[in-house]
């Protein structure tokens, strides 16, 4: 018998395989779970001194060594071409090139890009940020509700633009829903923008990475000087001239693991400048600069330690007003993906790993020249990653590149556990040539499988909480006031 196609995972309480055709978890004996491990080893193949327990599980269908996908697909590809041409969500406008920051973690830093385009002074005309708005009104007769966003560089040193922008949007959308968001330094806030913002109910996103200390080691302006006190002082601002306002700020910390988790922390439990649960947190970005994110013992174990403290709030059994706003976010996060898990069919004849999105369909991008990208991460200098322009419209046989990623390396995504929970999208397999590369997108398949994995290994360990751990989690309702 060949390897069955399967993974294999244990917890402190029990034993499991993946039936990756079936996506289905299958409890096994300690004896059943060694005797599949050695032969995922090669130690051996199926013999007849196999545990009863398998056998029975064979006959039901399980544990078959023969992948049931045969071609790798992805299902949306013969609908990618209405998707984008009338159901587009949301528009990104790239307003302008330059910023009046240096973060030292910025994937435009001159010093630190590699396979990004660098600051620079090219900033977005009026006439292409109308053609902009213009394609979006025309893509989304079957969107409901749609949004402008505005990105930069920094945004807010296009000021008069995103004003007249969202008038004539305005102007344009009827019968459907708009709205507009913002991702800014927060450090150029007026009161006359903060003033126009509420009015228009823009949501705004501030980055911010932690305490002063923290912040100005990478958040600084051009002369090396810390950005800390003067967003701070804006996000006051916001919170003076309207509160109702700054209840829906949002807060970007980007979290650099190479510094001590607790001083990062602290900043969240401590400061009352904003409500930390709007704090969004996200790990530094390194993906095109081909540098390691480095993480700190400090970092690595105390995080650790928050993350289980959010997960005894969660339980009841830990004050949640005390928890971390970072391991909040994250165990919030992983409890979406628990979701997903339970829901998410096996394996078909024609299916595609699990990391595409639709090529701009969610938060198409517009660069300063008019150029269309699938989001705001992806390399605006590699040809492959470009899906057309507002004159032309979509390029729908590189959107279609893009989608079906998965087909550059079909032979071994046919044949990985990890199909169903894969992460790499067209961004991974992106080399900054004109073609995406398989040999790119496979340097990737080690960390996502192990990031797959232990994401999976944590939705056991919930599932069995309740079983194994049924007295230590029941609480009280006055046990769980006291907790809250």
């Amino acid at each position: 018998m060949e390897k069955p196609f399967i993974q294999l995972f244990r917890t402190p309480n029990s034993c499991y395989f993946l039936d990756v055709n079936r996506n289905e978890f299958v409890p096994i004996s300690v004896s059943s779970f060694q005797y599949l491990r050695e032969i995922m080893l090669g130690m051996h193949g199926w013999e007849d001194s196999a545990p009863d327990e398998l056998r029975d599980l064979r006959t039901q269908g399980y544990l078959s060594s023969q992948s049931a996908v045969k071609e790798v697909r992805h299902p949306y590809s013969n609908f990618l071409g209405t998707f984008l041409d009338r159901k587009l969500a949301k528009i990104t406008l790239q307003v302008t090139q330059n910023c009046n920051f240096r973060c030292k973690y910025c994937i435009y830093s001159e010093e630190r890009n590699l396979r990004q385009r660098s600051h620079s002074n090219k900033r977005m005309t009026w006439a292409v940020a109308k053609k902009a708005v213009d394609f979006l009104l025309i893509h989304s007769v079957d969107s409901k509700e749609v949004n402008v966003g505005f990105y930069g560089g920094e945004p807010l040193l296009e000021f008069p633009l995103i004003q007249r922008v969202i008038e004539y949007s305005r102007s344009r959308f009827h019968g459907k829903k708009l709205t507009f968001s913002i991702t800014t330094n927060g450090s150029l806030l007026t009161d006359e923008i903060i003033r126009y913002f509420h009015a228009n109910d823009v949501s705004m996103m501030i980055s911010l990475d932690g305490p002063k200390e923290i912040n100005d080691r990478n958040r600084v302006f051009p002369d090396g000087q810390g950005t800390y006190d003067v967003v701070i002082e804006r996000i006051s601002r916001v919170k003076e001239i309207a509160p109702e306002y700054a209840e829906k700020l949002q807060i970007s910390m980007v979290l650099d693991p190479a510094n001590d988790f607790d001083c990062i922390n602290s900043i969240c439990l401590e400061a009352d400048v904003f409500d930390k649960q709007q704090i969004m947190p996200s790990l530094v970005d390194r993906d095109y600069d081909g540098v390691e994110v480095e993480f700190s013992e400090q970092y690595a174990w105390k995080s650790a330690y928050h993350r289980f403290l959010a997960i005894l709030a969660h339980f009841g059994r830990f004050p949640e007003g005390e928890v971390s706003p970072v391991a909040s976010r994250s165990l919030s996060a992983a409890l979406a993906d628990h979701f997903k898990i339970e829901t998410s069919a096996g394996l078909f004849p024609v299916d595609a790993p699990a990391g595409p999105c639709i090529p701009g369909q969610m938060r198409l991008f517009v660069d300063v020249d008019g150029r269309l990208f699938p989001c705001e991460r992806v390399s605006e200098k590699s040809p492959a990653m470009s899906i057309g322009t507002l004159d032309g419209g979509f390029d729908l046989k590189r959107a279609d590149q893009l989608l079906n990623v998965g087909h550059l390396t079909e032979d071994v995504c046919k044949q990985c556990w990890c199909f169903r929970y894969c992460g790499i999208c067209a961004r991974g397999a992106d080399a900054g040539a004109h073609e995406l590369s398989a040999e790119a997108k496979l340097s990737s398949c080690e960390k996502h499988r192990n990031m797959a994995y232990g994401k999976l290994k944590e939705y056991l360990l919930f599932k069995e909480i309740p079983a194994f751990y049924g007295t230590q989690t029941r609480c009280t309702s006055k046990e769980r006031g006291r907790a809250r």
